[in-house]
């Protein structure tokens, strides 16, 4: 939904205002794509905390070693804050991605549109480009750290019983 907004709003944006727009840089989009890197490296490694991986758990069993309690459980209350904040991150990051990413897919398509006949058109294509490709890697990676925070559930045994 945020998507479709931005692009609505600003394809009727640039129609009228391209003039007085500033120049599209390059160097925004890599900036982006730092960040959706980051989050992508957020949620990989809280996955693995989350969710060890069968050879890891048996690695585990032959070493004598913990890798975790159990999968889900975390050792401390710190531990869960952090997943809760990332979490948030990740859900405030997919908003903001899918809103820039159809910010940048309405000036994509106007850009395209227009390149046959404007010169400036032409040269911020690619910029533009560049920009919807890392909103679009912004968003799905901090979808991937939201899903990533979410808790397995617990095995019946492992259920304290109830009086």
């Amino acid at each position: 939904m945020a998507a479709l907004v931005g692009a609505a709003l600003t394809l009727l944006l640039v129609a009228r205002f391209y003039q007085q727009a500033p120049d599209l840089a390059w160097y925004n989009s890599v900036v982006v794509l730092a960040l959706a890197a980051l989050l992508a490296w957020l949620a990989w490694t809280t996955r693995k905390t989350l969710h060890p991986s069968k050879k890891r758990l048996q690695q585990a069993a032959i070493d004598g070693s913990d890798p975790s309690p159990a999968p889900g459980r975390l050792d401390g209350p710190e531990h869960a804050l952090q997943i809760a904040r990332f979490a948030v991150l990740g859900k405030a990051a997919s908003i903001a991605g899918a809103a820039f990413f159809g910010a940048y897919l309405g000036f994509t398509v106007w850009l395209a549109v227009q390149a046959g006949r404007l010169t400036a058109a032409a040269s911020d294509l690619p910029a533009a480009v560049l920009g919807t490709v890392a909103c679009a890697a912004l968003t799905a990676a901090a979808v991937w750290l939201e899903h990533s925070c979410r808790i397995p559930p617990q095995d019946e045994s492992d259920r304290p019983a109830r009086p």
